[in-house]
C-alpha cells in the first residue's frame, strides 16, 4: 500500500543522479566525491532503527550481464543530522518499478535484458531512484597470464585540440608525426585528437567540444594538453619536455578490456588491476580513424586524413564522461571490473573505430593513472613490464 502512495514521488525522482560529480562544474576537483557507501567505519551491529535522516540508494554497477550470475549490489545509506553515514539496507524495502512487492535480495541479477529502476523506502521516507541496465553479449575479459605481477607499463594521454579550419594546426600535426616516429617518445603516451570547434569539420563531435572546453585552453588553437589537466603546449620542445615530465617507469594500475559489437551496440568489459590500495574511476571513449576532412594550411596530403578522433564519451554527466565512472576501492594485487554499453551512431564507421580506456584516481584529485587503446571488436591485456 505504501508503495502506491509514494509511486508518483518515485517517478518524479527517476532522473536523480547520486554518486557523481556536479556536471556543471568545469573541474570536478572542486567537488567532494560521492562514490557510494563508505564502509570504512561501518558497524554491522549498529542499531540504526531510531535514526532520522535522508536515505540514498546506490547500485554497485550501472550495467550488468544478463546471465543470472553477474550482479549489482543495491545498498542504502542514511545521512544523519551530524553528517555521519549509516548503512540501513537491512531496514528498508527496495522496489523495482512496476512490481508491487519489494525485492528479496539486494544483490540484483537477472537473465532478462532491460533497464531496471529501483527505489527504497524506510518507513515514510523514500530514496532516489537508480537504474541498472542488463545486457547480453558482453565479451569475456582476456586471461591474466601473470596474476602475481603488479608492475604495469605506464602511458600518459596527449590530447590534441584542433579543427580542420585551423591554418596553424598542420604545424602541430607535423610535431605529432615526428613524435609518433620517435621511439624515445612514442612508447610513453597515447594520443587523442579533439576536433572541437568547427561543426563543418567531418571529425567534429560534441564530445570533443565538451572535452576541449573542460580543459580550459589558455591559448589559441592548435594546442595539446596532457592527461586530463589544463597544462598545455604548442612548441615541439615544450611538448617533449612535458611528455618526459609526465612519464613514469610504472603505473599504479593496469587495464585489461574486451569489446564486442552486438546489434549496433558496443559492449565493453573493463578490468582495473591495482598495485596499490586506491579508489578508481574508469572512462571509456570511442575514437575513429581515417576521417577525411580537408585541412586548412595543409602542407601534405596526409594532413587531410585524421585519426584517433574523439567521437563519444561514455557517461550520463560531463564529469563522469571525462573523468570516468567510479568503481570504488581496488586493493593492491586485486582487480575490479566494469561494464559499459552504448549505441553506435550511423555517422561513425565502426570498422575504423576503437576505444580509449582510461583509469583515473578516484581520490578527489582525478589524476590520470593509465590509459590504453582497445579494438572495438577485440581485447587488450594488462601491459606488464
Amino acid at each position: 500500500m505504501k508503495k502506491l502512495i509514494f509511486l508518483a514521488l518515485a517517478a518524479l525522482m527517476m532522473n536523480a543522479c547520486q554518486g557523481t560529480v556536479d556536471p556543471e562544474q568545469e573541474n570536478p576537483k572542486d567537488n567532494t566525491e560521492q562514490e557510494g557507501p563508505n564502509d570504512d567505519n561501518q558497524d554491522p551491529n549498529e542499531d540504526t532503527s531510531d535514526l532520522e535522516g535522508a536515505i540514498t540508494l546506490y547500485a554497485e554497477r550501472e550495467v550488468i550481464k544478463a546471465d543470472g550470475a553477474y550482479s549489482s549490489k543495491l545498498s542504502v545509506i542514511l545521512l544523519d543530522r551530524h553528517g555521519e553515514e549509516h548503512d540501513v539496507t537491512s531496514e528498508v524495502e527496495i522496489y523495482c518499478e512496476g512490481e508491487d512487492t519489494p525485492i528479496t535480495d539486494p544483490d540484483f541479477k537477472t537473465t532478462e535484458e532491460g533497464e531496471y529502476v529501483f527505489y527504497a523506502m524506510r518507513g515514510f521516507d523514500i530514496s532516489n531512484s537508480v537504474t541498472v541496465r542488463a545486457v547480453k553479449g558482453v565479451p569475456a575479459l582476456p586471461a591474466d597470464t601473470d596474476a602475481a605481477n603488479t608492475r604495469f607499463d605506464h602511458r600518459m594521454l596527449l590530447l590534441q585540440h584542433t579543427g580542420n579550419e585551423c591554418p596553424n594546426c598542420p604545424m602541430v600535426m607535423d610535431i605529432l608525426k615526428r613524435l609518433a616516429d620517435d621511439e624515445q617518445y612514442n612508447t610513453i603516451y597515447n594520443h587523442v585528437a579533439s576536433h572541437s570547434y568547427n561543426t563543418s569539420d567531418a571529425a567534429f563531435s560534441s564530445a570533443a567540444q565538451t572535452l576541449s572546453k573542460a580543459m580550459n585552453l589558455t591559448r589559441n588553437y592548435p594546442m595539446v594538453t596532457y592527461n586530463l589537466t589544463t597544462e598545455d603546449g604548442f612548441f615541439e620542445e615544450e611538448i617533449k619536455e612535458s611528455l618526459l615530465a609526465h612519464s613514469k617507469e610504472t603505473a599504479d594500475a593496469g587495464i585489461a578490456a574486451s569489446s564486442a559489437v552486438v546489434d549496433n551496440s558496443v559492449r565493453v568489459n573493463v578490468s582495473i588491476k591495482s598495485a596499490v590500495d586506491s579508489k578508481y574511476r574508469v572512462a571509456v571513449w570511442l575514437l575513429e580513424d581515417n576521417i577525411h576532412s580537408p585541412q586548412s594550411g595543409a602542407t601534405a596530403s596526409w594532413q587531410n586524413m585524421h585519426s584517433n578522433c574523439l567521437r563519444y564519451m561514455y557517461g550520463n554527466e560531463k564529469a563522469e564522461c571525462i573523468y570516468g565512472k567510479t568503481i570504488g576501492l581496488v586493493e593492491a594485487g586485486t582487480s575490479k571490473d566494469m561494464i559499459a554499453a552504448f549505441d553506435l551512431d550511423p555517422e561513425w564507421k565502426a570498422e575504423n573505430c576503437k576505444l580509449m580506456i582510461i583509469a583515473v584516481a578516484g581520490n578527489g584529485e582525478y589524476g590520470l593513472v593509465n590509459c590504453t587503446y582497445c579494438p572495438i571488436d577485440g581485447s587488450v591485456s594488462y601491459d606488464y613490464l
